[in-house]
């Protein structure tokens, strides 16, 4: 069950740290950066740029959370005033999704290693907002669902 949660962790992360990188047109500067990883023993390289990844294999999942921070660190260094704090509360829930995630795949776990996964769900919780506006509602995606089935049924009139 755990696992479940890992991979619906990652595939809200990927699809908000998309949207953030074209939000902040930063898209351009994430791809090559990501497309430069070289291999190396037990990792995965990838096949595609970042923003075209649509489904996630096992290897790639665990090679993208090798390298997710350190990419998107690079890709965001050096911003203009007026991006910094976004960049930075972006780079510190990407790091605690990563050190939860890491710790939920410790064999056994310890009170302390449990008050590390609470306090990096909280650190989550407290910077997740910088990436709230990329996430639609229940709502909204039944809405997108229902136009995307009318939108295909038109097409095949």
């Amino acid at each position: 069950m755990l696992h479940t949660v890992c991979l619906d962790i990652l595939h809200h992360l990927s699809d908000w740290v998309t949207s953030f990188l074209e939000q902040h047109s930063m898209s351009d500067k994430f791809n090559p950066l990501w497309a430069m990883m070289p291999p190396y023993p037990g990792f995965a390289i990838f096949n595609k740029p970042y923003s075209q990844v649509t489904q996630w294999s096992g290897p790639e999942m665990k090679a993208l959370w090798r390298v997710i921070l350190p990419v998107f660190t690079a890709t965001l260094c050096n911003p203009p005033a007026r991006q910094r704090i976004p960049f930075t509360e972006a780079l510190w829930c990407i790091k605690n999704f990563l050190y939860y995630d890491l710790t939920t795949q410790f064999q056994s776990h310890t009170e302390a290693t449990i008050e590390y996964m609470e306090n990096s769900l909280e650190e989550i919780h407290h910077y997740k907002d910088v990436f709230s506006r990329f996430s639609a509602s229940k709502s909204t995606k039944i809405s997108s669902a229902a136009l995307k089935k009318q939108l295909t049924l038109d097409k095949h009139e």
